[in-house]
Parts: structure tokens; C-alpha cells; sequence
């Protein structure tokens, strides 16, 4: 468990770049690919990633992470920062 919310705080700000695109990423796509980068970065357990956009104007998103750890089933919030190239992401809890 420790070890697991180590990786979680020592990838607080992870830049990901996406190739260029002239379109946002939908909610769907956005959240695939925040999920990958959190494999990437060794977040394992995964059981489901939501993630909803603050507002229409807004590049701030909310994210709701659900993970399976050795010590059982537990949910974190995650804040998402895409500004239709890049994102960063952060699990709060």
C-alpha cells in the first residue's frame, strides 16, 4: 500500500504531450489517455477512470480513480489540466 501511494505522489505534475491535433480530446479519449500514462508511470490495479470537464470553457477536469491494492478496493480524486496538446494530472487522495 505504501508503496503504491509513493508512485502515486511522486508523479504529481507528469507532462504527457499528444501529437498535435486542431480538435480536443473528448472526456472518453482524454480519460484513456491519462489512464495509460498512469500505467506508465507503474499505477497498477486500475478498475475504472472517470473524468468530467469543470466547465465548457474550462481545461481543468475531474477525475474519480478506482483501484484494486493488496489491502482492498480504495478511490482517489485525480485533477486533470488539458490544454488541447498537452496534460498534466494529479492524484489528490
Amino acid at each position: 500500500m505504501k508503496n503504491f501511494l509513493f508512485k502515486l505522489l511522486t508523479v504529481l505534475f507528469f507532462i504527457f504531450s499528444l501529437s498535435s491535433c486542431e480538435d480536443r480530446l473528448s472526456n472518453s479519449e482524454l480519460s484513456e489517455e491519462v489512464k495509460r500514462s498512469m500505467v506508465e508511470n507503474g499505477i497498477s490495479g486500475i478498475k475504472s477512470f472517470y473524468l468530467t470537464r469543470e466547465g465548457k470553457e474550462s481545461n481543468k477536469y475531474k477525475g474519480i480513480l478506482k483501484t484494486t491494492e493488496p489491502n482492498g478496493d480504495f478511490t482517489y480524486t485525480v485533477d486533470v489540466i488539458y490544454d488541447g496538446e498537452t496534460f498534466t494530472w494529479e492524484v489528490k487522495n
